[in-house]
């Protein structure tokens, strides 16, 4: 059986995908913004892993097993630690929106934590 999204991570639909949703949209306009080599390049590849972590969390629910579940939410923090890497590249070549930057990061960083625990302590199969 699928996991249900509305029965098994309330928390993260009611508090911290919305909250997610709105720092991406803040990190899509602070790309339109960022300076330095590739900056076209590394503004595409940041919107591309942060919208990754929610579409492979969202996908995780709709899997069948744990075992599963615990893979898509694998690929969800793998998708967070790039969009932490961009970040931080981001921030080093373009000092100017660093506290923007590093506000982002810390949001990011509280998801790589959340998947953590998920991942360790999964829902029971039903």
């Amino acid at each position: 059986m699928g996991y249900r999204l509305q029965r098994l991570l309330p928390v993260w639909l009611g508090m911290v995908l919305p909250a997610y949703a709105r720092r991406l949209v803040r990190a899509a306009r602070l790309t339109r913004t960022l300076s330095g080599p590739g900056a076209a390049d590394r503004a595409d590849q940041l919107v591309r892993a942060a919208l990754s972590v929610s579409s492979n969390i969202a996908e995780a629910c709709g899997r069948g097993t744990v075992a599963e579940f615990r893979q898509f939410l694998l690929y969800a923090r793998g998708s967070a630690q790039e969009t932490l890497t961009q970040l931080r590249i981001a921030a080093a070549l373009d000092p100017t929106n660093a506290h923007a930057i590093h506000a982002l990061e810390n949001r990011v960083a509280i998801v790589l934590k959340m998947l953590g625990r998920l991942i360790a302590h999964p829902p029971p199969e039903r």
